[in-house]
């Protein structure tokens, strides 16, 4: 196992719909290769005392989308380098916040199928604010991911979730720690 602690990479956020695995791999990667992790959701939890489904409930998406802003440059300004950051599905669609987690690391797209994120999500959708009331949570999903999609692709790596792997990862974090 090898120790990631080169200035090179900065920072490793993974991107991607909600469901798609972020939060479960980068704790993976995390555990597996010693680098530190920051789930951005959970942060922002923390620093609000309530849950997303709240924040959304009781402020709007609007404040919301602004919030998750300031803390991702909250976040990327106290992390140490080479830290796995989980965003949150819609992270990269506001405020040029793709653009700036492009700039202050590499940045992968975990990219699902509709079906797939249902699947993965079906025990956990009450606490997605953008997805606990619809009727046709497949429908929503698959509109939501052709919106957020060109956002997603403007990520460094895609991987497909069938292609997932600590062995993938650390592929990539190799290209980024020792570039030729």
């Amino acid at each position: 196992m090898e120790v990631y602690d080169r200035e090179s990479m900065s920072l490793l956020f993974l991107i991607g719909m909600p469901g798609a695995g972020k939060s479960y791999w980068g704790r993976q990667i995390a555990q597996n290769l010693v680098m530190p992790f920051n789930d951005l959701d959970k942060y922002i939890i923390q620093q609000e005392q309530s849950s997303i489904a709240d924040l959304f409930k009781n402020h709007g998406e609007q404040w919301f989308r602004q919030k998750e802003h300031d803390y991702l440059e909250k976040l990327i300004m106290l992390s140490k380098p080479n830290t796995v950051i989980a965003c949150g599905g819609g992270t990269p669609c506001f405020h040029n916040n793709m653009d700036l987690m492009n700039k202050a690391g590499v940045t992968i797209y975990i990219k699902a199928n509709p079906e797939s994120l249902l699947h993965n999500m079906k025990h956990s959708l009450a606490l997605r604010p953008l997805l606990n009331e619809k009727d046709d949570v497949k429908g929503y999903l698959t509109k939501l991911l052709a919106y957020r999609q060109p956002f997603y692709e403007q990520a460094r790596y895609i991987l497909q979730t069938e292609d997932i792997s600590i062995a993938n990862f650390e592929k990539i974090i190799s290209q980024c720690t020792n570039p030729q």
